[in-house]
C-alpha cells in the first residue's frame, strides 16, 4: 500500500502525490470554506473510481497555481506589466525586472515546479480513469459523470502542456533528460484530441469542452507549425467562446489572482501591495489613444511600493482586467482562434484577409478597425500587436515573442516590450529555464 503525503516544496515526479486533493472540493462549495487538511491519503482511496471528481478538481487547481506564478513572472518580463516597487512577496524580482529568466534563479523553482505538477496531476488522473474505465451497471458513478471527469482531465492535461510548452525553454518528464520544447506541444496535441473523442458526457459539457479542446489543439499546432491543422481546428471555435481558468477569494495566497494581488492596494481589502503598474508600457500608450475596452488601466496619483533599480519611485497605474482576487485568466477564446486564422493568412501575403479577421476580432471586443495597411511589415507589426492586446496577462506573450524570433517573422515590436533604455529591460529571456531544483535532483540531469 502507499501513502500520497499532502504537497510540500518540489514535487517528485516518480511519486504519487495526491494529498490535498480532499482540500479542492471547497471550490465548487457554495457556502462552507473551512477546510481541513486530511494528512496522508492511502493510494487504495485514489484508485476508487468515486475519487475521480477530487483528483480532475485537483488538477485543475494545480494548473491555475501554475499559470498564476508564470503569468505574472512572463509579463514583467515580456513587459505586459512594468516593475513598480516590491521585489519579495508578490514582487519582481531585480533580475527579472531586468528581463533575466537563468537557470542558476532559485526563484524560479516555484514556476517549474508548479507548472510540472499541473501536468503531472492532469496526467496522473488519466491514468487511473482508463485503467479504471467505465462503471460497471450499479456503481455510485454513472456513464456520465465518468465521462465528464475523463474528458475534463484531458482538457487539464492538454492546457498544463501547452502552458510549459510556451512559457518554457526546454522538456522534463517525469524524471527524463532535457527534451526539445516541442514536446510539450506533442503532448498537448495528443491530449486534445483524445478529449475530443470522449462521447457519453452532458450535453453542455461535452459542447464547452470540445470548443477548448478544438482551440487549445490549434494553440498548440501552432507552435508545432501545423498551420493547416491549426486553421482548421480554429475554424470549429465560434467567435464569441471563451474558456477561463477560475481564481477564488478564500485569503489564500494559492488560490487568488496573483497578478491583481500584486497591485491590489486600494482595491481590494488585505493587499498591501504596489508591486507593479502599467506606466512605461506600449498598453497605457494604446488605452489612453484608443479606450480599446481589452485594456483596462487604472490612473492613481499613487507611486509603486518601493523605488526600483532603473528609476526609482514610478507613477503606479495598475491593471483592471485582473480586478479582484477572483479575477480568472482565460486559457482560450473564439477571437484568438479569428487570430490564428489572421496570422495564417498573413503567413501567406494575404492582408485583405488578415484584416478582415482582425477587424472581426476588434468589432467583437467592442472596438474600432483598424485600417488595412499597404505593406506586409505594417501588416505583421499590428498582427503582433494585436495578439498582444488580445491575449494581454494570460500567460501568452513570452511564447509568441518566441516564435516570432525563432521564424524571424517580419514587423517591428515596440520599444517599450523590447531590450533596451527605453523599456528598463537589459535583457530578454523569452522562456523559463529548467528550474535550478530539477537539476540538481533529477539525475539525468545533475551536472548539466
Amino acid at each position: 500500500m502507499r501513502t500520497h503525503l499532502t504537497y510540500s516544496g518540489r514535487i517528485d515526479m516518480k511519486k504519487t502525490i495526491f494529498g490535498g486533493t480532499a482540500l479542492v472540493l471547497f471550490a465548487t462549495a457554495a457556502c462552507d470554506t473551512t477546510v481541513t487538511n486530511p494528512g496522508p491519503v492511502q493510494d487504495e482511496f485514489l484508485a476508487d473510481r468515486n475519487a475521480a471528481s477530487a483528483m480532475v478538481n485537483g488538477a485543475g487547481r494545480a494548473l491555475s497555481s501554475g499559470m498564476n506564478w508564470i503569468s505574472y513572472t512572463g509579463a514583467a518580463v515580456a513587459r505586459e506589466i512594468h516593475p513598480a516597487g516590491s521585489t519579495g512577496s508578490f514582487g519582481i524580482s531585480a533580475r527579472w525586472q531586468n528581463g533575466e529568466l537563468n537557470g542558476d534563479d532559485a526563484d524560479l523553482n516555484t514556476h517549474w515546479e508548479q507548472a510540472q505538477r499541473a501536468r503531472w496531476l492532469a496526467e496522473e488522473t488519466l491514468r487511473r480513469l482508463e485503467t479504471v474505465g467505465p462503471p460497471p451497471v450499479g456503481s455510485l458513478q454513472t456513464p456520465v459523470q465518468y465521462a465528464n471527469a475523463l474528458m475534463q482531465a484531458y482538457v487539464y492535461a492538454g492546457y498544463a502542456n501547452r502552458v510549459l510548452g510556451e512559457n518554457m525553454c526546454a522538456a522534463v518528464i517525469d524524471g527524463s533528460g532535457e527534451l526539445p520544447v516541442a514536446t510539450f506541444f506533442t503532448r498537448a496535441e495528443s491530449l486534445f484530441t483524445k478529449a475530443v473523442a470522449v462521447t457519453g458526457g452532458t450535453p453542455a459539457t461535452v459542447t464547452t469542452l470540445t470548443n477548448a479542446s478544438y482551440a487549445g489543439r490549434a494553440a498548440a499546432r501552432v507552435h508545432l507549425g501545423k498551420w493547416t491543422d491549426a486553421v482548421a481546428d480554429a475554424g470549429q471555435v465560434a467567435i464569441g467562446f471563451v474558456y477561463n481558468m477560475p481564481y477564488f477569494n478564500l485569503g489564500q495566497d494559492d488560490q487568488r489572482n496573483r497578478i491583481f494581488w500584486a497591485a491590489g492596494n486600494t482595491r481590494e481589502s488585505g493587499s498591501a501591495y504596489r508591486a507593479h503598474t502599467q506606466w512605461n508600457t506600449w498598453y497605457y500608450d494604446y488605452r489612453v489613444a484608443t479606450s480599446d475596452p481589452r485594456v483596462p488601466i487604472t490612473v492613481t496619483t499613487l507611486q509603486g511600493d518601493a523605488a526600483i533599480e532603473c528609476c526609482g519611485k514610478v507613477s503606479w497605474y495598475p491593471e483592471a482586467k485582473h480586478n479582484a482576487s477572483n479575477s480568472p485568466i482565460r486559457l482560450a477564446s473564439g477571437r484568438e482562434m479569428r487570430l490564428i486564422e489572421a496570422e495564417a493568412k498573413l503567413r501567406s501575403s494575404d492582408i485583405a484577409g488578415a484584416f478582415a479577421l482582425i477587424n472581426s476580432v476588434r468589432t467583437n471586443a467592442g472596438t474600432t478597425a483598424l485600417t488595412v495597411p499597404t505593406t506586409i511589415d505594417d501588416a505583421w507589426r499590428l498582427l503582433k500587436r494585436e495578439r498582444g492586446i488580445e491575449l494581454w496577462l494570460e500567460a501568452r506573450r513570452l511564447g509568441d515573442l518566441r516564435r516570432w524570433k525563432a521564424n524571424n517573422t517580419p514587423g517591428a515590436l515596440d520599444p517599450l516590450e523590447s531590450v533596451g533604455a527605453t523599456a528598463h529591460l537589459t535583457s530578454q529571456d523569452l522562456c523559463f529555464p529548467i528550474a535550478r531544483s530539477e537539476r540538481e535532483t533529477n539525475p539525468n540531469l545533475r551536472g548539466g
